[in-house]
């Protein structure tokens, strides 16, 4: 039986389809001869079905095939890496690529956009005022590095008070570290058997694991009419979904409690500066709404938690991989600070292994090994290649930081690197990324070198860190927005003294 067709629509149904292969063929050209070198891929989807887990050492591969700058078909976008450093150096001066994409990082969440994922006017008026309000609260000043201090004595007590016994480092540390930017946010600390703060380190935890930094979701968002459904077959969406309301539910509870404070016309933390800036506002379609709010303090909850954490457990993973690091740093503790009293930030000015440890375990674990996605907002070029407008541009900065040009023996931890002859510490690091660069750089930096230097210090001020016998220690990683130390460590903090 066959189907009758009217002849008309079948001519108009081919029709179509010749221009749209003629157009799709004609972008396709026009893309070899617009963008840099790179890898073929498939119609529709371009590269995306080949990128694997660890992607950023597949793009550090094909980096060596097509040179510094190359580019491949991701989903429905033109993606640009740039895996050289001073490529990447030229990238960070160039204002045309500020931008972020039109799509949202959490897949499908239809939401106001947070400051991270801004672009434009609407982005500077956020960063401005955000930078204000921090500043008002202490961010920066010493009178954030002594609440710091203060977390991290109640840190080391929690330590203390297991005797010797061992220790989910991973666990306690993330609360711990929680409360550093749970003070500039909400102006308190919480407790660390509290529920609220275990549930939003639990959320963040989730969706940091479940997200993908090449999801399918992201790449291909004409697809976002099918998320409804695609959530109930795919785990990956429907973690990082259901992980990213709870933050904001949470975050949204401390939200309510400043609300109903009685005004008081004094600043004590992000929240109160938002609500401030808010009341300012004249324009109906400002940025500065109940929203934005919401997600900009979940998005720097996550980012000042997690990220720190994270390079905290790598420290730590290195001080039991290479103990010896553990007695030399604690030898300059001894010619420096002492052990009566807690070390400040100023301190790292005479503690130069101490710094050059640190300095190497960013390196090393380059928690972020590529950038947060950037867009082109016009076309422009890096060393001479052309980046069309829009395209996404990634900046590899594992490939920078596994660069035997730049760095002897890249694969080794080897701290030394960053001292000079003479033992002290190299007084620029060009070369390392692990913050980013230029007008979007992160601008919790300089907060989490001050704890990194801290912890670490006041860690082996009092104890030296062992594993269980029988207990065999794991350099294995897991990737999916950041690298992590994918095995639970368990450590033992026992007194100098009983070893």
């Amino acid at each position: 039986m066959f189907l009758n067709v009217n002849p008309t629509l079948l001519n108009i149904f081919f029709g179509c389809l010749t221009v749209w292969l003629i157009k799709y063929l004609f972008n396709f050209i026009y893309r070899l001869k617009k963008l840099p070198p790179g890898p073929w891929g498939l119609p529709f989807v371009g590269y995306l079905p080949f990128l694997k887990k660890d992607a950023y050492i597949q793009i550090t591969e094909l980096g060596k095939k097509y040179g510094p700058v190359f580019s491949f078909k991701c989903g429905q976008f033109d993606v640009v890496v740039i895996n050289d450093a001073l490529a990447i150096e030229e990238a960070f001066r160039n204002d045309h690529l500020l931008a972020r994409p039109n799509t949202s990082f959490i897949p499908g969440f239809k939401r106001d956009q947070s400051l991270v994922e801004m672009s434009g006017e609407p982005w500077k008026q956020q960063r401005r005022v955000a930078l204000t309000i921090l500043r008002k609260v202490g961010f920066g000043k010493k009178t954030l590095e002594d609440k710091v201090k203060q977390e991290i004595n109640m840190f080391i007590d929690s330590l203390k008070s297991a005797n010797g016994a061992e220790v989910d480092f991973g666990e306690v540390i993330k609360l711990s570290v929680a409360n550093n930017i749970s003070i500039l946010l909400f102006g308190h600390r919480f407790e660390y058997d509290d529920p609220l703060a275990s549930e939003m380190c639990r959320s963040v935890k989730h969706l940091v694991e479940n997200a993908s930094y090449f999801s399918k979701f992201v790449f291909m968002p004409s697809i976002t009419f099918l998320v409804s459904l695609a959530s109930q077959f795919s785990s990956e969406l429907n973690k990082i979904t259901s992980s990213s309301e709870e933050l904001e539910k949470k975050v949204t509870i401390e939200v309510g409690k400043h609300r109903e404070k009685k005004a008081t016309h004094e600043i004590e933390d992000y929240i109160d500066g938002f609500l401030e800036e808010m009341d300012k506002q004249k324009d109906p379609d400002s940025s500065f709404n109940m929203n934005t709010l919401r997600r900009n303090t979940a998005d720097f909850y996550a980012a000042g938690a997690d990220t720190t954490t994270l390079v905290l457990n790598f420290i730590m993973l290195y001080l039991i991989t290479y103990p010896e690091y553990q007695q030399k740093i604690r030898d300059e503790i001894k010619q420096t600070i002492g052990f009566e009293r807690q070390p400040d930030y100023a301190d790292r000015n005479s503690m130069h292994l101490t710094m050059a440890f640190v300095y190497e375990s960013l390196r090393m674990s380059t928690i972020a090994p590529l950038n947060v996605h950037r867009r082109a907002s016009q076309d422009t070029q890096v060393m001479n290649y052309s980046i069309p407008k829009d395209a996404i541009v990634i900046f590899n900065f594992w490939a920078v930081h596994r660069d035997p040009k730049l760095w002897n023996d890249p694969y080794s931890f080897k701290p030394e690197r960053f001292l000079n002859e003479d033992g002290t510490l190299v007084a620029k690091q060009p070369n390392l990324m692990s913050f980013s660069g230029g007008k979007r750089m992160c601008p919790g930096a300089n907060l989490a070198l001050m704890e990194l230097f801290l912890y670490l210090v006041s860690i082996l001020q009092n104890f030296r860190v062992s594993i269980p016998e029988g207990y065999e220690i794991s350099n294995e990683v897991k990737y999916a927005l950041n690298r992590m130390v994918k095995k639970t460590m368990k450590v033992h903090f026992r007194d100098w003294k009983d070893n």
